[in-house]
């Protein structure tokens, strides 16, 4: 956490720049009706709130990737770079052709859409509902296999800089996979605790600052449409009037922006009073004021609307706990978060422990890749984010990989050196078929396109609980994360042994105590994957989403 402070300046500069215009789409959002109050992770019930989720979306992503866990900040972009692509297939008319990857899709998709930028393109919206198919991305979390190296079409950025959305998600989609030329920055956040530098962090952070500049593109276009929709005929041109990407400095968010919204840091006293005169400022500057006498620079003004997207969720944060005390009175302990917060850091440091061991092998990337997935799917669920089952889903992969790695080492380098490997082969051979279920609901999760089920898939996680109640609807996520944290403390204490019987009695010494004694782990988890079992046929039902136009209606 102290490192965070130190993080490269190479890494925040890029997503800093991509996000450095976002003041002419927060004065748009706002006079269109957004709400100033919106639940951040919440991606709106109205066409211009959820433009404002996708633009909170991009900030959440910057907020993990400044904190060390890039993989974590990637799980939120890929979703919402899938989001946009159909948008920007909708309004270029691109559809998707049998056979094309998603990536080869969201490449065409782009470069038709954006070879004029910038310009606003209006399609009549289509009272059928179904105008979102034939420009969907086809994206199957379970059978995703090994993306090639190909760039794809180019999209113009400014006068000399050049964007491949095809190598975007190409990259985004290795990387979620423990694969490509980023894991090396995993290794550096779980093993190496962001000490020093890492030979790819900045890479990362380029390719993430250009799936930003491409999702706020896109958002700014809806938003210019809205705006002449609405009879605001200046609005277009004011959101227009600035690069899209201008340097606003390398220096990393303060850390109070940065750490998990548990009582005793992101909520403590000290905190939430800094987030509210950070949020006062900012809504002063919005309405055309000079809080601090004179005119923010860049970096400032860049930071300052950084840290009023942390205010309001530190501050929808709060409201859940006044919420949960009320309904639970004389049940409600403050401390229950911070307890089960020491399961969550004991397992991602066992597994980031493990990587160190392991160094850079497959079963080495593998751990680090969870350590860090588990540590974004803890402080993303603490924010009610449902984009923790996205990296949950990303976390039981690595746990299946550790555990063939482990049990089935000559599988497990076949699976690694066939190109057309996927995920589901990875469960498969861990013996987890009992968990067709979960792996389906949380594959949902892992996406954010026309074709998700999401309804379906909350259904899945709500009845998989033990015994089942009425506020089953409001611990799903946490009983996901709780399982899954479960499953990688077993699966590390099962790699510990391979590299040392001594190291793995260690650990299950931990955790025993943590649980609450010898064999209650397995136990528990046994429990769990019978209870996922009785439902591997449960249907995940309609789609979620109508598409573009059917969701502004």
């Amino acid at each position: 956490m102290l490192n965070i402070n130190n993080f490269p300046s190479s890494a925040v500069q890029p997503l800093l720049a991509s996000l450095s215009s976002v003041g002419l789409m927060d004065v748009a959002l706002r006079e269109l009706g957004a709400k100033t109050d919106r639940f951040p992770a919440h991606y709106g019930s109205t066409w211009v709130d959820h433009l404002a989720w996708g633009v909170d979306s991009c900030f959440s992503a910057a907020r993990l990737l400044f904190s060390g866990q890039a993989v974590g900040a990637t799980v939120v972009l890929r979703s919402q770079f899938e989001r946009w692509t159909e948008n920007a297939a909708f309004n270029a008319d691109v559809t998707h052709i049998e056979g094309e990857s998603s990536a080869d899709f969201a490449g065409r998709a782009w470069h038709e859409c954006h070879k004029t930028y910038p310009f606003r393109m209006r399609r009549p919206d289509d009272t059928t509902g179904s105008e979102g198919r034939g420009h969907s991305i086809e994206g199957d979390w379970d059978n995703e296999p090994h993306a090639d190296g190909t760039m794809g079409p180019p999209v113009n950025i400014g006068e000399d800089y050049r964007v491949y959305p095809t190598q975007i998600l190409n990259l985004m989609s290795e990387f979620l996979h423990g694969r490509g030329p980023w894991v090396d920055a995993v290794q550096w956040e779980a093993g190496g605790l962001l000490d020093g530098d890492s030979r790819s962090i900045a890479k990362v952070a380029e390719c993430l600052a250009d799936a930003v500049t491409l999702i706020m593109r896109q958002i700014r276009l809806c938003l210019a449409t809205l705006a002449e929709e609405s009879d605001r005929n200046l609005m277009p041109d004011f959101l227009f009037s600035l690069p899209e990407r201008m340097p606003a400095g390398g220096v990393n968010p303060p850390l109070e922006y940065l750490i998990p919204l548990v009582p005793t840091t992101g909520l403590s006293s000290d905190v939430l009073a800094e987030m509210d005169r950070v949020l006062a400022v900012y809504e002063a500057t919005m309405k055309g004021k000079r809080p601090a006498g004179r005119l923010f620079r860049d970096d400032e003004l860049t930071h300052l609307h950084f840290g009023a997207r942390r205010a309001r969720a530190a501050q929808c944060a709060v409201k859940a706990l006044e919420m949960e005390r009320r309904d639970l009175g004389d049940k409600f302990n403050i401390d229950a978060v911070s307890g089960r917060e020491m399961s969550y850091i004991t397992a991602a440091e066992m597994a980031g422990l493990l990587s160190v061991w392991q160094g850079s092998t497959p079963a080495g990337r593998a751990a680090a890749t969870c350590s860090s997935l588990m540590r974004s799917a803890y402080w993303l669920w603490l924010e009610d984010d449902d984009r923790a089952l996205g990296a949950l889903r990303c976390l039981l992969e690595q746990c299946a990989r550790m555990k063939v790695w482990a049990t089935k080492p000559e599988k497990a380098e076949k699976l690694e050196s066939s190109s057309s490997c996927t995920p589901k082969d990875w469960v498969n051979a861990a013996g987890w078929r009992r968990l067709t279920a979960l792996n389906r609901a949380l594959g949902e999760f892992a996406h954010a396109h026309a074709k998700i089920r999401w309804d379906g898939a909350r259904e899945i996680l709500w009845n998989i609980q033990r015994g089942g109640s009425d506020a089953s609807i409001h611990t799903a996520r946490g009983h996901a994360l709780d399982a899954l944290t479960s499953l990688l403390m077993v699966e590390c204490i099962r790699s510990a042994r391979v590299l040392s019987p001594a190291v793995g009695d260690a650990f299950e010494g931990i955790v025993d105590d943590l649980v609450g004694g010898p064999g209650k782990l397995e136990s528990e988890l046994e429990d769990f994957l019978n209870r996922t079992l009785s439902h591997k046929n449960h249907p995940l039902g309609e789609y979620s989403f109508q598409g573009p136009a059917a969701s502004r209606r």
